[in-house]
């Protein structure tokens, strides 16, 4: 009878223990994937879609920039620098591109003479942003309004005259590009501006036109 007694009072032990064990996996919570909703960055290429990262500005995009001192072929020499300025009101939805400054120079500077058309190249050499980062850019001119001095006179002309594209030579510093990035592309085309007749003449405050040919990312 006491066998059977301590028998029975095992068995009751076992289901016990069992009924808890069961009790505790049925109360175990169970693990779950929620999406972020806080916080959380996406990205697409290199665009940080919580705005902690400036967008890629894609190749075609246009934009206006203003000459910061006249270039003439008649004065300037080669390897000479210049400096446009972005027209904010030209970058659209590109905040990276606003308050911007190009940096370039002036090549095979050629002076009018008899039988002998006035030439100068523009070669883009980097772009400085306005957080102080200095970075290759791969832009092409499209567009500016080109003078002609004759005689001491200006002939207008209605737009650029492009005798052709040559490659460019790279004469900027290197070292200062952000993180390292080099001008490959940034410098590889120089634009030839060429006058009918008299020195080629671009004003201080000269509209020029850019298209960039590859996409321009600034992080």
């Amino acid at each position: 009878m006491l066998k059977k007694s301590v028998s029975l009072v095992l068995i009751t032990l076992s289901l016990a223990s069992v009924a808890s064990c069961g009790k505790k996996v049925a109360e175990r919570p169970v693990d779950t994937v929620q999406p972020a909703t806080t916080g959380a960055v996406t990205t697409t290429g290199n665009k940080s879609a919580t705005g902690t990262g400036m967008a890629v500005v894609p190749a075609g995009v246009t934009f206006n920039t203003d000459l910061q001192q006249e270039l003439s072929s008649g004065k300037n020499q080669n390897n000479e620098k210049f400096t446009i300025k972005v027209k904010n009101g030209s970058v659209g939805k590109y905040p990276a591109l606003k308050d911007a400054t190009i940096e370039g120079h002036v090549e095979n500077v050629t002076k009018a003479a008899r039988g002998k058309k006035a030439l100068m190249n523009l070669s883009f050499d980097g772009i400085k942003l306005k957080n102080g980062d200095v970075l290759p850019i791969d832009a092409a001119l499209v567009n500016t309004k080109v003078e002609s001095k004759t005689k001491g006179q200006f002939l207008k002309n209605t737009g650029i005259i492009l005798g052709g594209t040559i490659a460019g030579n790279f004469i900027g510093n290197k070292a200062k590009f952000k993180n390292g990035k080099l001008a490959g592309a940034a410098a590889a085309t120089a634009f030839v501006l060429s006058s009918p007749g008299g020195e080629v003449v671009l004003k201080k405050g000269t509209d020029l036109q850019l298209k960039l040919k590859s996409n321009f990312n600034p992080n």
